[in-house]
Formats: C-alpha cells, structure tokens, sequence
C-alpha cells in the first residue's frame, strides 16, 4: 500500500466510546484505504482505540448517515476541514492538517485586518455569520472546487468571528495538490466563491475617537447592490 492510498479523517466519539477510548470528542485518524468495508473500518477503529469489548454495541456512521450494514463498502475521501471559531486563527496548523504525504504543494490565503478603509483609521472588524448556512454553503464550496480540479486532496477553510483586531487573520484558506497549478487556483476560487455565497458579515470600527463603525458590503456577494448593478440585462 503506498501512502497515497490512505485518507485521514476526523473521528467522533461519544458516550461510552468517547470514556473508553479516552479522547476529548474527537481524534484524527487515517484509513489505510479510501475504499473500504464497514466491517473493516469498525475492526481499525474498536482495535486502535480500546473498543472491542464493546463492539458489537458501537454504532458506525458516515457523513452523517448511519452504516446499516456492515457488509457495505463505502469510499472516504479526505475530509474538509472547515471552522467558524471565536479563536485566533492558526495559520501553521491548518497547513499542517491539510497537508498529505502525496501532495507537492500547499497553497494558502491568510486575509488579516488592514488598519485603514478609505481615509480612514480602522481599529478592529467585527465578524457575524448565520453559522449552519455558512458551514453548509462551505461544504457545497468544497464539493465545487474538487469538480473543477479532481486533484485536490484537502482543503481547510478556517473564518473568524467575533472581534479581530488589525493585524490577525479573519480568514485561511490551505489547499493541498500534488503539483502547486492546481492549489494556486482552487484558492483563488475559493476565497472569491466564499465573498460571495457565504453568509458572513462585517463590521468596521473606526479611530475617530467617537467609536463609529460601518457595516461593510462585499461588492462579490449576490445580494450586495454593486452586483446587482453589474447583472441587471
């Protein structure tokens, strides 16, 4: 088997598996193989984490459906790592999340804040965001870019909420490839296709010493009036 065959995923534990296997909630782990029998996989995860003495109890899902039958065979293809987070932004730990042993290349985008906005001074943005439509709208992302460039191994789109102060990232997009053509484009889709479907919105505050800020538009979103304009037939 060579390394390329084999997918990492994120693990989910919970209840008596989650005590017994001795993990927070969730684990990474790697599948030897992205084609692979329920069965199979069930016998890798109960030996590696201590649940064979339960394992006729533990319950196998994935992608959110349960694996009624063992017997199935079921591809895992590797996983996007996706977040919408109050923390600071890690830009060296999702490079090394999306990274894979086949890959040549991981390219990235970090976008920060910038201390000025047409004349004036900016002191922080101020994210929100409807936090389920975001993430399913970032999933629908994913599955998009990986039709346009079947190469792409992982993808990991981090957004911040909350406060960000200059300097600190709102947004990091990792994409790994085996050659660099493929992730040098995938993020430059990505983070225009993210300006302009997911629904995430910001704030500006301003250094004017009277605490004013400003709701800002993204001119790529679909319901920003400067789109509008540039469609109307």
């Amino acid at each position: 088997m060579s390394s390329s065959d084999s997918v990492r995923v994120k693990l989910l534990f919970f209840a008596k598996s989650r005590e017994l296997a001795g993990v927070s909630g969730t684990d990474d782990f790697v599948v030897p193989h992205a084609e692979i029998k329920c069965s199979e996989l069930l016998d890798l995860i109960c030996n590696r984490y201590n649940l064979s003495i339960i394992r006729n109890n533990v319950i196998l899902a994935h992608n959110e459906q349960y694996c009624a039958d063992l017997s199935e065979t079921i591809r895992i293809r590797n996983g996007d790592e996706l977040a919408l987070t109050f923390d600071k932004l890690d830009v060296g730990a999702l490079n090394d999340q999306v990274a894979h042993e086949s890959c040549g290349a991981v390219s990235l985008f970090v976008g920060t804040t910038r201390d000025n906005f047409e004349g004036k001074t900016v002191v922080l943005l101020e994210y929100e965001a409807y936090e389920a439509m975001a993430i399913k709208t970032m999933n629908l992302l994913c599955e998009e870019v990986r039709a346009r460039w079947p190469d792409v191994v992982n993808i990991g789109i981090h957004h911040r909420l909350g406060t960000v102060p200059v300097k600190e990232a709102s947004v990091v997009i990792a994409i790994s490839s085996p050659h660099r053509k493929s992730s040098l484009e995938a993020v430059h889709f990505t983070i225009d296709e993210l300006k302009k479907s997911v629904p995430v919105w910001k704030k500006e505050l301003y250094g004017d010493g009277e605490g004013s800020s400003e709701w800002k538009e993204n001119s790529e979103c679909t319901w920003s009036k400067k789109h509008k304009d540039n469609h109307i037939l």
